[in-house]
C-alpha cells in the first residue's frame, strides 16, 4: 500500500508542476491557474456519495478502478502532446477529471488502512502513509521541473504513466482488502443522511472537519497556487527553482509526519492539531513579505513541519473516533471539507491577478487564524482529546 501511495503521489506532485507551469507559461494569469487548482478537487463536491459507495460496494473493486483510471487519463494528456493538440481548456478538463478520480482513491485508501493495521499501530500507519506523500512532494517537483525544463510535457508524461502503471500494480499486491460490500436495507440517500447525523451529534468529529475546511480554504492555496506565482512573477525563476520551492516545503512536511510517528503515545493530538494550523498560518504572512529564493527556503521548510502536525493527527484521530461501520461516510465529508481548497485557491488566483501575490498570502494567513480561533471557541473539545 505504502510503494504504492509512493508512486501514485510523485506522479501526482509532478503533474502538479508540469501542468500549473504550462498554464502561467500559456496565459500568465494566477486566476486561470487557480481555476486550474480548483479543478483538481471536483470530487470533493461528491465526495460523500463516493463515501457511502465505498461502504456498499467492495473497496478492491474500487482501489483498482481508481488506479486504472489514472493510467488513462495521463495516457490521454501525453497522447495530446504527442499530436501537438494539447490545450488550456483540455489541461482544464482533464484536471476535472482527475480530481474525481484522486476523491475516490483517497476515501477508499483511508477506509482500508485501519482494516489492514491493528488499532494500536493506526496512528503510526497514518504517520507511514503521510511521510511516503512527503517524501514524493520532495521528490515529484524537483523531478517534474527538471524533466519539464530538459525534455518538456510530452515525453515527461511517459514518466507519469509508468509510475501510475506502478501504483496500479502495487494495490493487486495489497492482502486483506474486503471486497465484500457491507450489506444495508437502506437507500444510497439514506445512508448519506446517516454519515451526516453521525457527525453532527459528535461535537469532535464535527470540530475536526471544521479545521479541514478552514486549513484548505486559507492554507492549502500556498503550495497548490500562489507558490507558482511567487517563482515566476516575484521571484523571476525557472521551473527547476519553482520544484525546489515546492521540495523544500515538502522536506518539512516530512520532517514533521516522522515526529508525529515517532511521538505515538502523544496525549494532546488535538493541542498539536490545533498548534500546527496555527503556525501554518504564521508561516503564510511571513512568506507574504519574501522576494528572496534562499531566504523563503527555511520558511517553507518550518510552514511543511506545521502543516504534517496539523493534518497527521487531524486523518489518526478522524480515523479512531470514528466506527468502522460510519468510516466511509465520514471520510466522504472529509473529503468534502477540501472542497474549501477550490474556493480558496479561487480567491487566491482573483486577488493575486488584480492587486499582488502578497496581498493574498495576507488575507489568508490573518482570515485562517481569526477563524481557527471560532472554532477552538465553539468545539474546545478539539484541545483536550488524546
Amino acid at each position: 500500500m505504502w510503494l504504492g501511495d509512493l508512486a501514485l503521489s510523485t506522479a501526482e506532485f509532478m503533474e502538479i508542476l508540469i501542468l500549473s507551469w504550462y498554464i502561467l507559461g500559456e496565459t500568465e494569469s494566477p486566476l486561470v491557474l487557480g481555476i486550474f487548482a480548483a479543478l483538481r478537487f471536483t470530487g470533493t463536491v461528491v465526495a460523500p456519495f463516493f463515501g457511502v459507495i465505498v461502504d456498499r460496494l467492495g473497496r478492491r473493486r474500487l482501489y483498482i478502478f481508481g488506479r486504472i483510471s489514472f493510467v488513462i487519463l495521463s495516457s490521454s494528456i501525453f497522447i495530446l502532446t504527442l499530436f501537438d493538440f494539447l490545450s488550456v481548456t483540455a489541461v482544464l478538463i482533464f484536471a476535472a477529471l482527475v480530481g474525481l478520480s484522486r476523491s475516490l482513491d483517497m476515501i477508499v485508501r483511508q477506509s482500508v488502512l485501519p482494516v489492514i493495521v491493528s488499532p494500536s499501530q493506526l496512528q503510526n500507519g497514518v504517520a507511514l502513509l503521510r511521510t511516503g506523500r512527503d517524501m514524493t512532494q520532495i521528490i515529484g517537483p524537483v523531478f517534474g521541473g527538471f524533466l519539464l525544463e530538459s525534455v518538456g510535457v510530452g515525453k515527461s508524461y511517459l514518466f507519469i504513466i509508468i509510475l501510475h502503471l506502478l501504483s496500479l500494480l502495487f494495490v493487486f499486491l495489497i492482502p486483506g482488502v474486503p471486497n465484500t460490500a457491507i450489506k444495508t436495507a437502506q437507500s444510497v440517500f439514506e445512508n448519506l443522511k446517516g454519515g451526516f447525523f453521525y457527525v453532527k451529534v459528535n461535537p469532535f468529529l464535527f470540530g475536526l472537519l471544521a479545521v479541514a475546511f478552514i486549513v484548505n480554504l486559507t492554507a492549502f492555496p500556498l503550495n497548490n497556487t500562489l507558490l507558482a506565482v511567487i517563482a515566476r512573477q516575484v521571484m523571476n525563476i525557472d521551473a527547476a527553482g519553482l520544484g525546489w520551492l515546492m521540495g523544500t516545503y515538502s522536506a518539512g512536511a516530512l520532517l514533521g509526519s516522522l515526529l508525529i510517528g515517532y511521538f505515538s503515545t502523544m496525549d494532546r493530538a488535538g493541542r498539536a492539531m490545533i498548534v500546527g494550523s496555527i503556525f501554518w498560518h504564521i508561516g503564510i504572512l511571513i512568506m507574504a513579505y519574501m522576494q528572496w529564493f534562499y531566504v523563503s527556503l527555511p520558511v517553507l521548510f518550518f510552514v511543511g513541519i506545521s502543516q504534517s502536525f496539523a493534518m497527521v493527527t487531524m486523518a489518526m484521530m478522524l480515523l479512531k473516533y470514528t466506527s468502522a461501520e460510519m468510516r466511509g461516510r465520514v471520510l466522504g465529508l472529509r473529503q468534502l471539507a477540501v472542497y474549501g481548497l477550490p474556493v480558496g485557491v479561487l480567491i487566491s488566483g482573483f486577488i493575486a491577478e488584480n492587486s499582488d501575490v502578497s496581498l493574498a498570502l495576507i488575507f489568508n494567513g490573518l482570515l485562517g487564524l481569526f477563524i481557527l480561533v471560532l472554532a477552538i471557541v465553539k468545539w474546545p473539545e478539539m484541545l483536550q482529546r488524546r
